[in-house]
């Protein structure tokens, strides 16, 4: 009487549902042996009262299913021993109630995430690699121009030399059950480098770069790309949020602004805008590693942060630091 009861219930419940939802809609009957299907609702009748089954499927997955010994809603399964005497007022206990055991199916993963305005913070360098030409002939200074800027000179403040990345959109799609998996999106990268040495960058010089004759209690050197990344992402475990995983790719970015910054007693604040020389192109190496909530990113130039038709100098920008992201 009581299984019947509630049989009665889920069903009164559901058709109401799909009434209200759309009372113009058509419903489709089906009446076999021991299966009654109307609309998204099956019931079926096996062997004995004991093995009575209803389905109330939604478009996208099974909502109800209840038998003799089994109810699941959704994702959650709650299963009682056949032999238990479990009386359900006795109170709930995380994942079991005398005898009864509650088991939760493996969420359903999509083909395609997307992620929104994912942002990195963390710090900047380059590596040095400028002709060793250039270091002899700063043992002869009369050679060299008066102020001329070395690679000496463009030393960086490893401390206050930072690397903020906004990534407008990123996408991972499945590629072999959610276990590989291609990322990719869309964004902004921005480099500041920090001078120790008064360097002075303007368009209107010649060499677009001079060493200053004044101190500076900040200098930058600002570069912004729109960048677009590409990686390919192992995830051991996609079910557990809490796994390791890692990413590793390519980017090839574009230079869309450049200024230096200044601050000093004698100008106040100054800015100045201008390509500097740079390369309009960059491309970088790009890592991730996750471990639970925690990610890091790394990022390691292939191209020259200056464009080598124009100066003689070499460098090659990395970072890495923290990534806040949800995949």
């Amino acid at each position: 009487m009581k299984k019947t009861l509630l049989v009665a219930t889920i069903l009164f419940i559901a058709v109401g549902l799909k009434a209200q939802k759309d009372s113009s809609a058509q419903k489709i009957i089906s009446i076999e042996a021991d299966t009654i299907v109307v609309g998204g609702i099956t019931i079926i009748k096996g062997q004995g009262n004991k093995d009575l089954r209803v389905l109330i499927k939604s478009p996208k997955d099974t909502t109800v299913m209840y038998n003799s010994d089994t109810l699941q809603l959704g994702r959650y399964k709650i299963v009682k021993d056949e032999n238990s005497t479990t009386q359900f007022n006795r109170g709930w206990i995380r994942g079991e109630i005398r005898g009864v055991k509650i088991y939760k199916n493996p969420r359903k993963l999509k083909e395609v995430t997307t992620n929104w305005f994912v942002f990195d913070l963390g710090f900047a360098n380059y590596r040095d690699e400028s002709p060793s030409l250039v270091y002899i002939m700063q043992l002869y200074p009369g050679i060299m121009p008066p102020n001329t800027v070395t690679p000496n000179n463009l030393k960086l403040n490893n401390s206050k030399s930072s690397n903020f990345n906004l990534w407008i959109v990123q996408q991972k799609v499945n590629l072999y059950q959610h276990k590989l998996n291609l990322k990719y999106g869309i964004g902004l990268e921005m480099f500041n480098f920090r001078f120790d040495q008064p360097v002075s960058f303007r368009n209107d010089l010649p060499s677009k770069m001079i060493m200053d004759n004044i101190s500076f209690s900040k200098n930058k050197l600002f570069a912004e790309y729109l960048t677009m990344p590409v990686q390919l992402n192992y995830q051991p475990n996609p079910q557990n949020k809490r796994n390791v995983y890692f990413s590793a790719g390519i980017s090839a970015g574009y230079l869309i602004s450049s200024r230096n910054k200044q601050i000093s007693a004698e100008r106040g604040k100054q800015k100045y805008n201008g390509d500097f020389n740079l390369n309009n192109w960059r491309v970088a190496t790009i890592g991730e590693l996750g471990i639970g909530g925690v990610r890091l990113f790394g990022s390691y130039g292939l191209t020259n942060l200056f464009d080598k038709k124009a100066t003689y100098f070499e460098m090659y920008p990395f970072a890495f630091g923290l990534r806040f992201s949800i995949f």
